[in-house]
């Protein structure tokens, strides 16, 4: 077999491996699109935001009244809170991730070769 031959075969080889790897990103892509959906049309999911304008509400449209300073710190404590809450249930959508990325010793197709040749 000529040097050319076999350097065809690892060619054709290493394209089936990334052809399987893009079927594979496509499907998880697939996967995470519909759980996404499912999330923001989910009623659930705005239930952080519309208890945190509440009290925003309540200011504007409520009746005036005079506040202690326990209810001002009552108040206060609940919006941390909520905003803990919200943060702690939307957070990871701001970039950062839980885990740290994993790195391969080999990639995919440098496996699959090895298995196959």
């Amino acid at each position: 077999m000529s040097k050319f031959e076999a350097r065809k075969k690892l060619l054709v080889a290493e394209s089936e491996v990334y052809r399987e790897l893009l079927k594979m990103e496509l499907q998880t892509l697939k996967v995470y699109t519909t759980r996404t959906k499912r999330r923001l049309t989910s009623p659930t999911s705005y239930l952080p935001l519309v208890m945190s304008g509440l009290p925003f509400l309540t200011q504007f449209f409520g009746r005036r009244k005079a506040r202690s300073s326990m209810s001002s710190l009552k108040r206060i404590t609940s919006l941390l809170m909520l905003g803990w809450k919200t943060y702690q249930r939307f957070g990871g959508y701001s970039g950062r991730t839980k885990y740290p990325a994993r790195t391969a010793e080999k990639t995919a197709a440098e496996e699959y070769l090895s298995k196959r040749l």
